[in-house]
């Protein structure tokens, strides 16, 4: 079973992924749609989202180089479901508040054929179907990667608390780092620390076929 600074570690990396491209998305669309003076708060929101994904998850990686008493189950999960909400409050908000552009979406070509855009410079109508056809992409794919971030975020945050709840509640202050080998001292607490060459440990049954009563 891999070991649960691995899976963390595969985890945080996929989230800072989903986070840049977030990060990347917002800062785009916010750029591409002032060519027509345009903006949305949400996509400021979902930057900084991304932004402190990164910032947060950084610094967990310096904690743990560091091996600081702050790198611990306690502290990664607070910061884990500070994130979730983070992420919930950003894929919910881009929802619920984009939908009316998401409608748009479906029907762009049709929109622009209605007779209030029969009189406009033909140039102009054509760089706004770019711009609008471009951002509804953009905003499937931020979407779809604020969800994939939150589904990231919640199977992390339960896993933590998992470790952290286990042996009584008295993991919450072990590092990951630590966390293999204090589970197997626990799991095991027959086994020999120093190894087999000092014959059977006090105890135990030899169970070699060939040794003689």
């Amino acid at each position: 079973m891999p070991s649960p600074l691995k899976i963390n570690l595969a985890s945080n990396g996929l989230l800072v992924v989903c986070g840049l491209v977030v990060l990347g998305i917002s800062a785009y669309v916010e750029h591409t749609t002032r060519k027509i003076n345009y903006s949305s708060s949400t996509y400021t929101y979902d930057a900084f989202v991304g932004i402190f994904t990164f910032v947060a998850l950084f610094g967990l990686v310096v904690l743990r180089a560091a091996k600081s008493k702050y790198a611990s189950v306690g502290v990664e999960t607070g910061i884990s479901g500070l994130l979730w909400i983070f992420w919930l409050a950003g894929a919910a908000d881009t929802t619920k508040y984009t939908s009316a552009d998401r409608a748009i979406c479906r029907h762009i070509d049709d929109l622009f054929d209605l007779p209030e855009f029969e009189t406009a410079d033909p140039d102009a109508i054509a760089l706004a179907k770019k711009v609008f056809k471009s951002t509804c992409r953009d905003l499937k794919a931020q979407l779809a990667f604020l969800w994939i971030g939150f589904v990231i975020l919640t199977v992390t945050t339960v896993y933590l608390v998992y470790l952290g709840m286990k042996r009584g509640n008295s993991m919450w202050k072990s590092s990951l780092l630590n966390y293999d080998h204090d589970a197997h001292s626990h799991s095991d607490p027959f086994a020999d620390p120093v190894g087999s060459q000092r014959g059977p440990v006090a105890g135990v049954v030899d169970e070699d076929p060939d040794a003689k009563p």
